[in-house]
Order: structure tokens, then sequence, then C-alpha cells
């Protein structure tokens, strides 16, 4: 599974990707030569939101510095194999 965080930079908008994702969740990831088939998912639920998105702020820390550069609620998907 991939977590995937429509940060933008922090940016006021979201990402276009976002949109896409939410009209068709069917997509493939290219993990440096690996192609899979996955199926993305926005998380909405809160504790689950919470838990993916503290760990992606350790393993990339300018997450939380894009969340206080905006108003928005930055979008968190998990992509999962079909």
């Amino acid at each position: 599974s991939y977590v995937l965080i429509g940060s933008m930079g922090g940016e006021p908008k979201n990402p276009m990707w976002v949109y896409n994702l939410r009209a068709d969740t069917d997509i493939q990831i290219r993990d440096k030569t690996e192609v899979f088939d996955m199926r993305a998912r926005e998380v909405t639920d809160d504790d689950e939101r919470a838990k993916l998105w503290a760990a992606s702020a350790t393993a990339y820390p300018p997450y939380d510095d894009y969340q206080a550069k905006t108003a928005r609620k930055i979008p968190v998907f998990i992509a999962e194999p079909t």
C-alpha cells in the first residue's frame, strides 16, 4: 500500500490529481521500475487519517509545515493493490 498526500506544498487549493482520484479510483503506481495496479480511497476516518498523517510526516517532515500554511485539510489517500 502507498499513502498519497495532496499537499501541493501548502497551497490553498488541492493538486489536480486529488480531483482525478476522487473521480476514478483505479490507478497505476510506478515505484522505480515496478508498476502496480491499485485502487485509491480517500481516508475520511479521523483516527485512520491521523495515523497515516503522522507516519507520512515522520517520513517527510515538511508535510506538517504545509498543513500549517493552509486552511484546507490536506487530503490523504491510501492506494491498495487490486
